[in-house]
Parts: structure tokens; sequence; C-alpha cells
């Protein structure tokens, strides 16, 4: 009996010859019908889920560095219940977090070289929120405390 198991991997790739999206399982593709080599094909599906996994890191990435100004308006209201503890506790993890795991993202995903428009903007997003972050580490080395 032919099929999946639940126990197996499928995998998903970009066809080479069309582009749209298939799985490893597929002999061939169902859209242009062009014959799938299962050893490219499982190198291909690697490459489309490192990337994708790069897509999603630096979307998270940019939803962290966006938190980072609500915690900062939290502690805008020491007084209040335990807001300002919040906004501060929340603010400064973030600070330390943040560039961390923008210094993972360029570690990891960095060195890809692919034409994907995705990964572009998750490139220039992990860009803009290292630069961000670092302008931001700058002015507290310096001395700009005024938060």
């Amino acid at each position: 009996m032919s099929g999946l198991s639940l126990s197996s991997k499928v995998e998903i790739f970009p066809c080479p010859n069309c582009k749209e999206t298939i799985n490893t399982s597929m002999q061939s593709c169902s859209f242009c019908s062009t014959p799938i080599d299962p050893a490219a094909a499982a190198a291909a599906a690697a490459r489309f889920a490192r990337v994708n996994q790069a897509c999603s890191d630096a979307s998270y990435l940019k939803i962290m560095a966006g938190s980072s100004f609500t915690f900062l308006f939290l502690r805008l209201f020491p007084y209040v219940s335990l807001l300002g503890l919040l906004g501060t506790l929340g603010f400064w993890f973030l600070e330390l977090a943040v560039p961390l795991m923008t210094i993972h993202w360029w570690l990891s995903y960095g060195a890809i070289r692919i034409d994907d428009p995705g990964f572009a903007r998750a490139r220039r997003t992990a860009l803009v929120v290292g630069l961000g972050v670092g302008l931001f580490l700058i002015f507290v080395a310096t001395g700009f405390r005024h938060f």
C-alpha cells in the first residue's frame, strides 16, 4: 500500500520550473508535470524551511522591538498599581532580548543569499531593528538616561 503514514515527514519547496509550492513526496509537479528528483527536492525543501524560519524569526524580532515602546509607555505610570514596575521590567527585558535575538538572526540567517521578496523584507527588518537597538544602546552608554 502506497501513501503517507502519520510518521512520515512531508516537506514543501517551490517547483524548479513553475515555482508553485509542492511537497517532497511528489514524483512530478502537479502544476507543470516537471519530474522531481527526490534528492534535489529534499535539499530545496531544507533551504525553503530555513528561509521560512528566517522570515518568522524576523517577524518575532519586529514584534518584540515594537513591544518595547509599549513597556516604555507603561513606565510613565510608576504610581499606578504595578504598571510602572511591569513597564520597567518588560522594557529592560526586551532591551536585553532584542539585541540578543538580532545577533542570533544575523549569525543564523545573514549568510543566506536568495532572490525572495519575503526574505528581503526579513533581512531589512533585522537590519532596521538592529540599527535601532544599537542606537538606543549608544544613547544609554553615553549617559542619555531620560527614561
